[in-house]
């Protein structure tokens, strides 16, 4: 790490702002010398002004403690920082004394030319920054190729890790160690999967700076501004004013190089007396100038010569010695510098009164590189904050009221101004004593020093001074101490993005004004400089600057006399306050990486790492610092605190270039660079300790320094180590972050570090005696002793000798066996920690080391107490612990020694022994792979050697032996000839081999002895069987040869080694034993294959010869057996076996002959098999009476299994039968599902008689279920077509097609209203015209109701069917005369079969719904116009239309058997002919309105918006269509939502014209011709009331978001209260219930001329929460699917032609010439009530009131399909396509079997019991009358349609059964729950009258129902 000077957690130094007050004076002018040079000029960052740099404010210093003098609390001046200011000042002096007094304040940090890189307003910088814009480890391109670097450098080695290295970043740079150490550092490229995110937030993170002037941190640079600046302060304080700069040859002479050379030759003396002043001018450069000698002997005798014999009096001088003893109670010069110095954590501030010896000069308030330390840091261990360190000490400039500050011999009117006396001093003189003699007296007589306001008695001075100098005067600390507060001043506070932009465009002014040197005078860039293919090259414009030019400018500015660059650099970042730059456990723990080894954070505390160890955390060290860089910012040279490995990682920016020496070359450095400016040194002996100073890598090679240097880059780290020194600078901005870590091998250098650290005084950052003891106290591990051992036993020795030492001077001691504060033991005197033992006195709180117990105090010894934390023993015992941890692999190495040097085989338990006891150790011995190699072949071996020695249970096989021989012995058969014992593995070769192995194996073992015993045993065995092999034994004797040969045999198996000849003997046995067994076994029959394979199996083995008779036996009986197992197999392998086949093999074998006994049993369990399935198929195929019959599935699966193994001829005949009737089988099923489909069958029940013929005659021994069930329903279905009404016996057929064609034809639902043509009277379709002229006419004319017909029409019957009801009693003879009533019943009988596939069953279907429709219409027709009030003349149309319908289909239609609606409208119809005709009322009509979009052409984009396209920026805006008119509006300008682009929208003038309210702001209507603003249009109420004038009112202005639209026209509206001639009509009838007009509206017109059935209505309540009368008729089952869909879901597309005004139109008669009346009530799509049924005509009626922003309900069937979008005027205006006529119109409730479930028509949701049913044929099923051919009457009142209360209608299809209540939006009349009255209606020449009074005729509906469950039909009575 670099950056910080002072110690870790150490408060911060800072120095002065560069920045001084505007009263600053100006730079001085140049003397005239200079002329011949370039002006010097300053050149500062700061001049580039950025967005969100913050200039920081210093804050005032910390007032005086009472006790010490105030340092000067301000000083304008800053220290020198250009050696070209001396020189000025120092000329200038020379020439003037008018201005001397100012000439210090002339001599400023600003002298020369300011250069102003950029005038204008700051850059404007973004608040993150974009890491786009940086170089990351991301855009790492490969690294340029390596040429020669500056000053002929070398690099550092550069490592790749692998993955498996990169997992332990301690163990890997511990492998890096040694090369690391020879050059420094080293830099580490991760690997490439590595990525550690970058996580700091860029806009919260801010960082402070500190300024950096690069010609100013060169050591010579700042030594020789120093030198200069005390050589003028000394001339002019001693008087001598005018001395200036000498020049020779008009060159300015450099004092300073001349003082350096002069030294270097010996000195002033001994350069002239060996006159080698001749010699000096040329090595300053001068040549051929006369006198040159003289001239350079003069000058340095007149301007330096003085001023070093004044350093030398000074030195020599007892008196005026820093060293002299001081009264510790006085306020000395050394005193007042003591007293702030401060240690790691803040002191007491009762200690800073306490003397100590001077600090360095650089204090705490000028600091290099450091932020200020936090809260935290800056207080002692009670939480108390001390005070800051004391002010840097320097020269302090006076005012510009020199009066006020100084003291004058004479008075104080004069106008020269001498320095300060005790007397002028506004100090009490009583403060003041004399530094030297330490007296205050003669207070006259002293002198205040302008530096340090410390007395001097001019007596007292080395020489005295006889008179009070003019100027400022300054003591010969302060003088020799000029340059010593040398610092880095703070900057500006910025954040990433700021600093990136000040750092972007520095380097870019700088290069384009300062070129690199490859950029030739005209701008061009040469070939061999230009690396175009330099990835980490920058352009600037046409320029590339590469790290190579950035590099030579860096140093070259360094080292520059004219020009001063000013940079910052945020260094020292805390990481704790600011935030890491990587992930940590605390701020992102799911992150992988805050765990990472290499993670910064986690470094310091790996195991392997010794700061681990530390018990605080430490910000710097074991906390990381971050440090952000822009160009030429640099770090000094330095090296780690305790001179620790450092690791640092580039997150992302621009290169970084180090340069490092290696610790090895640590002193040769350090003497290089105290050589090249030694004065520093002398005043500053702990400079290298500030990182304030830089020295030429060139000038430390020229002095034999190894220097070392790297560039990194992002994503890398460099690695420094141990005591190396290291330094550099970067290239551009950057972002870096660094940590602290040690390994084992530091121990030695921190503890040299610590003793460097005593020596200069200098602050340590932990105590290295508490970090060993620590570790002992957490690691026991060996490896950790063997590393500590050596340090611990010097801490202890040396701690030993202290503590002797202390006890020397018989002080008391004191065991502290607790940790007291950092600040409590530590030295007063060398600032080090004296963890273990520490001296204090009661007189003070200070403690010191015993090195500086003297210093202590002035107290007895006696009184002085030795404070230790542990006792000696206890460290005594701890350090023996530790080497005892420590020796224990070197006492395993003795014992390993010993034991090889005592016996040159040892014994394998021995060294078992002691491999074990080294497994234990937790340490890696290196010996103990060898011994685990040697234990281990050992072990080998030994298992080996048991493998013979031990013998292993033996594994016997039985031999299956057919018999034994009585002659065998039992002792001997047991072994040889019952059982086969398992051989040993290992042979006598393998014995010698084992044997010859282990004399060279090297170990001694029982084993090896028991081995050679049975070698012996084992040879002598081979001899014995080798003399038995080659023994003929007679035959006489062969048992007792066999039986010794049984004998060696056993003997063999005891020693567990193979012999070879013992195999042999063995085989001489096994075929005695055979032979016997085989003269038995080979007269046995029963002999199986088995037996005869193994009988030759040990033949074989054996080796019996193949000319004994018995092995010629055993080859004929393999050979035999052998032949029928293959023809076995190959009969089993076969897929289809027959029953020869198997006898076959079941017949009797030849004798002898051995066989498979497993095999024969399967082939004779398959022949028993086939035997039982032949059995069964013939019994099944012969069909006897009794036996069961089979089913199909049990035949199919027998012939399933038969088909796996067999071929049987009776099993496949059955097989061929089964087929066809499992065909059969499966065609039955197939037609009662319903899933049938025939394809060349035109009679599919013709098919089914056949398919019944041949199953009676051919498959009558099977049970056939489904045929059967089938034949069931045939016969039904026969009988149920003869029970047609229309079915003819004569033919055998139904004739019903003509009846269907009637019923179509007269059951049309788009002819529900009648015809529009005045000449439609006759009762038949075509009307009765006027003949020709001159022709007669044969039509007739009714005398009752004037009706005109045809002559033919008329003489059927002949007499008016309108008016004569014995038309419709039965009088007339009619073809159809049954009842219609009786055709559902006779529809639901049908079977299953008929309803899937009988065309007869289809007509039914037809009939019946699309005449129950029919019905529906009439009685709801009859049930409005049965009321008196309802029955008009107007009707009389209707009424004919509805007969001739009924009249065209014949028979009876009624609710029914005794309802017949032909007869009621009969009835009716001779009611309305002799009423007057009413007044005819106008049409309503709503107003229209034309506004202007309506009037504009459409826009450039289409567009026919609200804003008329008057604005041209709207041309791209989003566009929204409206669904009712189709324009676009553009969306903003009608507020539609951004959001709602999936939602409907219909326009604001849609919305105006269907008098809805617009949802997203309200809409106002000016007219054109209004003036005034505040009145509008009122369209509600013009709608309303069908306004036929314009209608105002006037608003308030708008207060949300309001929409503006211009009327243009107006069409005015039509009122429904106008009658046909102008006059206006009677009031309404008023309700049953005597309320106003009714509330429903007029009956709604469907577009295709019919009205709304009530039974077509939504079957669903509605969604509004109040019902509107209007409801929702349902579309055609057979609706084409296509259709546009309805918003409520329905489908539907009704195709008829509006009526044309007409004679015949609304109900009208022929009389009503062109009047029109409104559409019938029973059109209307509500549902009716009592009370609307009593109401006035439906035309007379106000529409309903909406409430605000309510749409009324509208009909899907209005709705227009896509090709007919547009609403049809006239009625030839008919859409193509219409569907056919007999499906198309059919009525809502569709067949139960012709249902499709691909349609998506609406279901009620209520069960009912007979789906697909209307209401009526629901009650009509209910009555189940009998036979529909002869009808029996049944009392009246039965049915919905029964002639009861005129008011009564029929049920809603809401719900089956129930009657409408208020959820349908039917009234429920009070009192009429459970109780309907039944009225019968009379008409004119039909019954009696009604017995009942009028109010009788209005009993109320049904009672409402609960929806729960339709209700049953009503009672019969």
């Amino acid at each position: 790490m670099h950056g910080s000077p002072s110690p870790r957690g150490a408060s911060a130094r800072r120095g002065r702002s560069p920045r001084t007050s505007a009263n600053s004076p100006a730079p001085a002018a140049l003397p005239p010398d200079f002329s011949a040079k370039a002006p010097p000029t300053f050149t500062s960052c700061l001049t580039i002004a950025v967005e969100g740099a913050i200039p920081i404010e210093r804050p005032d210093p910390p007032a005086p403690s009472q006790d010490i003098p105030p340092a000067p609390l301000d000083s304008k001046r800053a220290p020198r920082k250009s050696k070209t200011d001396a020189l000025a000042a120092l000329h200038t002096h020379a020439q003037t004394t008018l201005g001397e007094e100012s000439l210090n304040d002339t001599i400023n940090d600003e002298a020369g030319i300011r250069i102003q890189l950029r005038d204008g307003p700051p850059l404007a910088v973004p608040p993150i920054l974009d890491l786009s814009s940086v170089k990351t480890p991301d855009m790492r391109p490969p690294p340029p190729k390596q040429g020669t670097r500056l000053f002929g450098l070398q690099d550092c080695p550069t490592f790749h890790p692998t993955p498996e290295q990169w997992r332990d970043p301690m163990a890997y740079i511990a492998t890096l160690s040694d090369a690391g150490k020879r050059y420094g550092m080293c830099k580490i490229v991760p690997p490439a999967a590595w990525n550690m995110p970058f996580v700091t937030d860029t806009e919260r993170f801010r960082f402070k700076t500190r300024l950096q002037r690069l010609n100013s941190i060169e050591a010579s640079s700042r030594a020789k501004v120093n030198f200069l600046e005390q050589l003028y302060r000394f001339h002019k304080q001693q008087g001598n004013p005018r001395v200036s700069v000498p020049t020779i040859n008009h060159k300015p002479l450099d004092l300073w190089l001349l003082r350096k050379e002069v030294h270097k030759l010996g000195g002033h003396d001994v350069v002239s007396r060996d006159k080698k002043w001749a010699d000096l001018g040329r090595l300053l450069g001068y040549t051929g100038i006369p006198g040159l000698a003289a001239q350079i002997r003069s000058s340095y005798n007149r301007v330096i010569l003085p001023y070093e014999q004044f350093c030398d009096r000074v030195r020599s001088s007892p008196a005026l010695s820093p060293n002299k003893a001081r009264d510790p109670q006085l306020k000395t010069h050394v005193n007042i510098q003591s007293a702030g110095s401060v240690g790691r954590h803040s002191t007491p501030t009762s200690a800073m009164d306490e003397d100590s010896p001077p600090s360095s000069p650089l204090t705490a308030t000028s600091s290099p590189l450091s932020e200020p330390p936090d809260e935290g840091e800056a207080k002692d261990s009670n939480g108390v904050k001390s005070e800051s360190s004391r002010p840097r000490r320097s020269a302090r400039n006076v005012s510009q009221d020199i009066g006020a500050r100084r003291a004058s011999t004479a008075n104080d009117t004069s106008t020269l101004s001498f320095a300060k006396t005790a007397t002028t001093d506004p100090k009490s003189p009583l403060e003041l004593h004399c530094e030297i003699c330490l007296k205050k007296d003669q207070g006259e007589k002293m002198l205040i020093c302008d530096g340090c306001d410390c007395g001097f008695h001019m007596f007292c001075l080395d020489p005295p001074l006889a008179n009070i100098p003019r100027g400022q005067w300054f003591c010969h600390h302060c003088l020799f101490g000029t340059g010593g507060d040398f610092g880095f001043d703070e900057g500006e506070e910025h954040s990433l993005s700021s600093f990136q932009a000040r750092d972007l465009e520095f380097r870019r002014l700088w290069f384009l004004s300062h070129p690199p040197q490859s950029v030739t005078a005209n701008g061009a860039q040469s070939l061999s400089s230009a690396h175009g293919n330099d990835p980490y090259a920058n352009r600037f414009g046409n320029m590339v600057v590469t790290e190579d030019d950035v590099e030579k400018e860096f140093w070259r500015l360094v080292q520059s006399q004219n020009e001063t660059v000013e940079v910052e650099y945020g260094a020292d970042v805390h990481s704790t306050t600011h935030g890491s730059g990587m992930p940590t456990l605390e701020t992102h723990p799911l992150d992988p990486y805050s765990k990472d080894p290499w993670n910064l954070n986690n470094i310091p505390i790996l195991p392997q790492s010794l700061l681990r160890y530390i018990k605080s955390d430490i910000s710097g060290m074991t906390v990381p610092w971050t440090y952000v860089g822009m160009i030429f910012s640099t770090f000094c040279w330095h090296n780690e605190d305790h001179y620790t490995y450092s690791i640092n990682y580039m997150h992302w920016g621009e290169t970084k270039t180090w340069y490092s020496i290696p610790g090895s070359s640590a002193e040769k450095f350090e003497a290089a660079i105290k050589k090249e400016a030694p004065d520093l040194f002398e005043a500053q002996p702990d400079l290298l300790f500030q990182l304030v100073t830089l020295m030429n890598p060139q000038r430390l090679k020229e002095d034999g320094v190894d220097v070392y240097a790297c560039n990194q880059r992002a994503g890398e780290f460099v690695v420094t180590f141990p005591k190396a020194y290291h330094a550099g600078f970067n290239h551009g901005l950057n972002f870096n972050e660094a940590v602290n870590f040690a390994l084992p091998d530091w121990l030695p250098l921190g503890l040299d570090c610590v003793k460097r650290y005593q020596e200069h005084r200098k602050m340590p950052v932990f105590s290295h005696d508490e970090l060993l003891l620590t570790i002992t106290q957490q690691s026991h591990t060996i490896q950790t002793a063997l590393w500590l051992n050596d340090s611990l036993q010097e801490m202890t020795d040396r701690e030993m000798d202290a503590r002797t030492r202390a006890r020397a001077l018989q002080m008391n001691e004191v065991l502290e066996e607790t940790d007291r504060a950092d600040d409590q033991y530590q030295c007063a005197v060398c600032k080090v920690f004296c963890y273990l033992s520490q001296i204090n006195c009661t007189c003070t709180t200070k403690v010191v080391c015993i090195d500086h117990v003297d210093q202590l105090c002035k107290c007895l010894p006696a009184n002085r107490v030795l404070r230790k934390r542990f006792s000696d023993t206890e460290l005594q015992d701890i350090q023996a612990k530790v080497s005892e941890r420590a020796a224990v692999p070197a006492v395993w190495r003795a014992k390993l020694k010993k034991l090889l040097d005592d016996s040159a085989r040892p014994p394998l338990k021995t060294l078992r022994n002691l491999f074990t006891e080294g497994e234990r150790i937790q340490y890696p011995l290196v010996e103990l792979n060898s011994l685990r190699k040697c234990v281990a072949k050992a072990t080998e071996w030994l298992e080996a050697a048991n493998g013979i020695l031990i013998r292993k249970p033996t594994r016997k096989r039985t031999r299956k032996s057919r018999g034994r021989s009585s002659t065998v012995d039992p002792a001997l058969s047991t072994g040889i000839g019952e059982e086969i014992i398992d051989k040993p593995d290992r042979t006598l070769r393998d014995l010698d081999a084992l044997l010859d192995e282990v004399e060279n194996l090297g170990f001694d073992a029982p084993e090896i002895e028991h081995l050679r015993t049975i070698k012996r045993e084992a040879e002598d065995t081979r001899r014995k069987a080798r003399a038995l092999l080659e023994a003929k034994a007679p035959p006489r004797d062969r048992e007792g040869f066999v039986q010794e040969c049984e004998r060696l045999i056993l003997h063999a198996q005891t020693l567990n080694v193979l012999v070879d000849e013992i195999v042999e003997v063995e085989k001489i046995v096994l075929r005695e034993q055979l032979v016997r067994e085989l003269e038995e076994a080979l007269d046995d029959d029963n002999l199986t294959l088995e037996d005869v394979r193994g009988y030759m199996t040990r033949a074989r083995a054996c080796n019996l010869p193949a000319e004994n008779p018995y092995m010629q036996r055993l080859e004929g009986l393999l050979r035999a057996g052998t032949n029928w197992e293959e023809k076995a197999k190959a009969l089993l392998d076969k897929q289809q076996r027959t029953l020869e086949e198997l006898e076959e093999f079941i017949k009797p074998r030849h004798s002898g002959m051995p066989v498979d006994p497993d095999m024969l049993t399967r082939i004779q369990d398959l022949r028993k098999k086939g035997k039982d399935f032949e059995k069964q198929a013939k019994v099944w195929l012969l069909a006897e009476p009794n036996v069961p019959k089979p089913s199909v599935q049990d035949v199919v699966r027998l012939v399933a299994e038969h088909d796996r193994d067999f071929d049987i001829p009776a099993v496949q005949d059955l097989k061929r039968t089964v087929d066809f009737a499992q065909d059969l089988e499966a065609r039955c099923e197939a037609v009662m599902r319903g899933i049938y489909n025939p394809q060349d069958e035109p009679d599919i029940f013709h098919t089914m008689l056949q398919w019944r013929k041949y199953a009676k005659e051919h498959l009558t021994m099977f049970a056939l279920a489904n045929f059967e069930t089938l034949d069931k329903q045939l016969a039904t279905h026969f009988r149920w077509l003869e029970g047609l009404p229309w079915w003819c016996r004569q033919h055998n057929e139904a004739h019903g097609q003509p009846i269907l064609d009637d019923v179509v034809e007269s059951t049309r639902p788009e002819d529900d209203l009648p015809p529009n043509d005045e000449y439609f009277t006759c009762i038949c379709t075509t009307p009765v015209r006027p003949p020709a002229h001159g022709t007669v006419s044969d039509a007739v004319q009714c005398d009752h109701c004037f009706a005109r017909f045809h002559g033919i029409c008329a003489a059927n019957g002949g007499s008016c069917p309108f008016c004569d009801h014995h038309h419709w009693n039965g009088t007339i003879h009619k073809d159809r005369s049954w009842h219609f009533v009786f055709l559902p019943q006779l529809l639901l009988q049908a079977p299953d079969v008929t309803r899937n596939y009988s065309e007869e069953w289809k007509h039914l279907e037809i009939i019946v719904h699309r005449v129950d429709r029919l019905c529906g219409v009439i009685g709801q027709f009859l049930a409005f116009a049965g009321q008196q009030s309802n029955q008009r003349v107007d009707y009389i149309p209707q009424v004919r239309h509805y007969m001739r319908k009924l009249y065209k289909i014949q028979f009876n239609v009624g609710s029914n058997p005794d309802a017949n609606f032909g007869l009621d409208l009969a009835s009716l119809h001779r009611i309305l002919a002799g009423q007057p005709i009413p007044v005819r009322m106008k049409k309503r009509r709503r107003p229209k309105f034309v506004f202007g979009q309506d009037v504009d052409k459409d826009w450039l984009d289409g567009t026919r918006c609200i804003c008329r396209g008057r604005t041209n920026y709207l041309m791209n805006f989003p566009k929204i269509e409206c669904e009712v008119c189709s324009k676009f509006y553009h969306g903003g300008c009608v507020f539609f939502p951004a959001d709602g682009a999936n939602s409907r929208f219909m326009c604001p003038l849609c919305c105006v014209r269907k008098n809805r309210v617009y949802p997203y702001s309200e809409v106002r209507v000016k007219h054109v011709d209004t003036k005034e603003a505040d009145v509008f249009v009122d369209t509600k109420e013009m709608l309303d009331t069908f306004s036929k004038d314009i209608i105002y009112m006037r608003l308030p202005p708008p207060y949300t978001q309001t929409l503006f639209v211009e009327l243009i026209r107006f069409t005015p509206g039509q009122p429904d209260n106008v009658a046909a001639n102008g006059s206006v009509a009677g009031p309404s009838i008023p309700s049953r219930n005597g309320a106003g007009p009714s509330n429903h509206p007029p009956p709604m017109t469907l577009a295709n001329g019919s009205s709304a059935h009530p039974r077509a209505m939504h079957p669903h309540p509605h969604p509004h929460p109040h019902p509107h009368p209007h409801s929702h008729p349902h579309s055609h089952p057979h609706s084409h699917p296509h259709s546009h869909p309805h918003p409520h879901g329905h489908h539907g597309q009704v195709h008829s032609p509006p009526a044309l005004p007409g004679p015949y139109d609304m109900g009208h008669g022929p009389s009503t010439a062109g009047a029109l009346i409104p559409p019938p009530p029973w059109a209307a799509t509500s549902r009716w009530s009592s009370a609307a049924a009593a109401a006035a005509p439906p035309g007379a009626r106000q529409m309903a009131q909406l409430p605000p922003g309510a749409e009324p309900l509208r009909s899907p069937l209005i709705t227009t399909p896509p090709q007919a979008s547009r609403k049809r005027k006239y009625p030839d205006d008919v859409p193509p396509g219409a569907p056919d006529e007999r499906l198309a119109p059919a009525p809502l409730i569709r067949s139960p079997k012709r249902h499709h479930s691909s349609q998506s028509t609406p279901q009620p949701s209520m069960s009912r019991a007979n789906p697909g049913m209307s209401p009526s044929l629901a009650m009509m099923l209910a009555q189940a009358p009998g036979d529909p051919r002869s009808p029996t009457r049944q009392p009246s009142g039965s049915g919905p349609y029964s002639r009861g209360p005129p008011g009564m209608v029929p049920p809603s299809p809401v719900a089956v059964g129930r009657a409408p209540g208020p959820e349908d939006g039917m009234p429920s009349p009070a009192g009429s729950h459970h109780s309907i009255r039944k009225v019968k209606l009379n008409y004119p020449g039909g019954g009696p009258p009604n017995s009942r009074g009028e109010e009788d005729r209005w009993g109320g509906p049904p009672p409402p129902h609960d929806g729960r469950s339709p209700p049953g039909p009503p009672p019969r009575h």
